[in-house]
């Protein structure tokens, strides 16, 4: 199976980046990005997901998809930027302009940028639901008894 990313490392940085903030287009790995389409796109489209990469989607996916998925690729990098490993283990960086956030405050932008992330990808499926008619792949019933709700590390 081949996988297709559906947004580049740039789109990435544009859509969930602060643009005053540089940050090199090689911090966002195609694995990462690979990662945050398996573990929150696919179950969250279902089926769908395999027709997200055709053309007639195109607009959909830059529309909806794109900002979801960006701000799921910033929740896992933000890891990444805080602590690399290197020969000497894992390194922290630090200037003399600049200190490393806390733990605490590098655990809310986290959390904010998965909060972000959901509620785009929420506003997504809502957008598929309400013009069902646009996108005869989605199976809207199947989709909805697939669904399951996590709040604090419980399903229901």
């Amino acid at each position: 199976m081949e996988i297709i990313r559906l947004i580049t490392p740039a789109e990435v940085l544009e859509l969930a980046f602060p643009s005053n903030q540089y940050l090199p287009e090689e911090m966002i790995l195609p694995a990462k990005i690979d990662a945050a389409q398996y573990r929150f796109l696919k179950p969250a489209f279902g089926d769908f997901y395999a027709c997200l990469a055709e053309e007639q989607y195109e607009s959909f996916v830059d529309q909806f998809v794109k900002p979801a998925l960006a701000y799921y690729v910033r929740y896992l990098v933000i890891d990444d930027l805080c602590a690399l490993p290197g020969t000497t283990g894992v390194l922290q960086a630090e200037t003399d302009y600049a200190e490393s956030a806390s733990e605490k405050n590098m655990e809310k932008v986290k959390c904010q940028a998965k909060e972000d992330a959901d509620t785009l990808l929420k506003q997504a499926l809502d957008y598929l639901e309400d013009h069902a008619e646009q996108f005869p792949e989605y199976d809207v019933e199947q989709e909805k008894s697939r669904k399951v709700c996590m709040k604090g590390g419980f399903i229901f």
